[in-house]
């Protein structure tokens, strides 16, 4: 078994030669005109591959994964996986206003071409965008990751900074013992990127909460969040997201709350422009695929 990285995904090499795994080599090139170019470096007809590449908001990306796809396929590669650590662009699943479009549906549409044998999405921030794959996926989620991490200090309350994240607070708590409760915050977001914490159903007075979601972008929501339960006597908070984007002024909003810790995963390289604590993904793809560590 090989792996195949894309720029994209490149921050996880160090963690997969830990691990044992054998790392595929091409190499890229760009033409006069800004064309790019593949070349593998290895003979893979016959050999069963694992291609480990994101879909960030550069749309460079979406291209590599898809050219070196296409590279191993032609190159008679056989038992293609393909795993996404991160899917952008999934939060335009739908239209929000007049002249929009379904941008998030137009990438799984592209992927869906592609007809690997195996797709793996990593904690997919839209049902729709999920349910638009017609169950060809398989989908690995952080908890298990943010169960270990929390272990020895369950919080008292796991929070969801909106509905979308409910079903992921509770999935957490039922993971966790003693099981801590779950509390929803109404939020409202009067335009893109900018949210409103409107009430918290929950009782947080002097206690350990932790509040998580599936991405930090510019860190509105969280923000939001953290001040809202402040406002209710929280003592200790908390905060948990699988994909640590930290775009905008994500640094300046959240920098200044007393937030004791915030638990990241991997999925994207490490921002360090923030301090947060990061965990491996890589033990979770490995565990999927069944290689002996």
């Amino acid at each position: 078994m090989i792996f195949f990285l894309t720029e994209s995904t490149r921050h996880l090499r160090p963690s997969l030669v830990k691990q044992g795994c054998n790392i595929g080599q091409y190499k890229t090139s760009i033409f006069a005109d800004g064309e790019r170019g593949y070349l593998l470096e290895e003979e893979v007809a016959g050999k069963p591959i694992i291609l480990i590449a994101s879909v960030l908001p550069r749309p460079e990306s979406l291209f590599d994964l898809m050219a070196l796809f296409r590279l191993l396929h032609e190159n008679e590669a056989i038992d293609i996986t393909v795993i996404i650590p991160y899917l952008g662009y999934a939060r335009q699943d739908r239209p929000k206003r007049k002249g929009e479009a379904s941008i998030g549906l137009m990438i799984v549409e592209l992927l869906k071409s592609m007809k690997a044998p195996k797709l793996v999405m990593f904690d997919v921030h839209s049902d729709l965008i999920r349910r638009s794959f017609n169950l060809s996926i398989a989908e690995l989620s952080a908890l298990p990751l943010f169960a270990a991490a929390f272990a020895k200090r369950p919080p008292n309350v796991i929070i969801a900074p909106d509905a979308g994240a409910l079903k992921r607070a509770e999935g957490l708590a039922r993971l966790l013992r003693p099981q801590p409760e779950v509390a929803l915050i109404d939020k409202v977001r009067t335009r893109p990127n900018v949210a409103k914490a409107k009430k918290l159903h929950g009782d947080v007075e002097g206690k350990d909460v932790l509040i998580i979601d599936d991405m930090i972008d510019t860190g509105g929501t969280i923000a939001e969040a953290v001040k809202l339960v402040l406002r209710n006597g929280a003592a200790v908070i908390r905060v948990a997201a699988t994909h640590g984007i930290f775009s905008g002024g994500a640094k300046e909003r959240l920098s200044p709350l007393p937030i004791s810790e915030i638990l990241v995963t991997n999925s994207l390289p490490r921002q360090r422009r923030l301090k947060t604590r990061s965990l491996d993904i890589v033990p979770l793809i490995l565990g999927l695929l069944q290689v002996p560590r």
